[in-house]
């Protein structure tokens, strides 16, 4: 079975391979062709990227649909 973006994303989150979406700002813009931070598929130019600074100092890049699963992620 195929696994989708957000399935990807989330099962990232679950494992504790992305920072808990705690002191983030966030810019949205058009992909740059880098991967997505949440599933690590390409960003497309033609797709919606979501860069996420977390304390100022690091710097995710997600599809708008993998943000949405990670900054709304709980743990079960």
């Amino acid at each position: 079975m195929l696994q989708g973006r957000a399935d990807k994303t989330r099962d990232k989150k679950r494992r504790g391979d992305l920072p808990t979406p705690i002191g983030h700002t966030q810019l949205t813009g058009q992909g740059d062709g880098r991967p997505c931070d949440g599933c690590g598929e390409t960003i497309r130019t033609t797709e919606v990227r979501v860069a996420v600074s977390i304390h100022g100092a690091l710097e995710w890049r997600f599809h708008d649909e993998c943000y949405e699963v990670w900054e709304s992620y709980t743990a079960p």
